[in-house]
């Protein structure tokens, strides 16, 4: 494994974020329906930083997943290549 840090000496890792509906247009310009992109982060990064980082609210963020799996809590950490999928609020009528 390659270990990367930033210029502050702070271990980085690489993620695959997915963001769906609304919350596309948080991710960089252009990106396609489903598709995914790569963001580094510093290690210890939770969900809330994330979410910080990414300018989307705790309320815009309804379900978030880990790997296929929704997370249980906004404070768990980050990993190496986790893939995060992020869903607004499902709205219909």
């Amino acid at each position: 494994m390659i270990i990367f840090t930033n210029q502050a000496g702070e271990y980085l890792v690489l993620i695959q974020v997915k963001l769906f509906a609304t919350l596309r247009d948080r991710g960089p310009e252009g990106l396609a329906i489903g598709e995914s992109f790569s963001l580094t982060i510093t290690g210890n990064t939770t969900f809330n930083q994330l979410l910080e980082k990414l300018k989307i609210t705790t309320e815009e963020a309804k379900i978030i997943m880990r790997n296929h799996t929704t997370i249980k809590s906004l404070d768990e950490i980050l990993q190496e290549n986790d893939e995060i999928a992020i869903f607004p609020p499902i709205g219909g009528g």
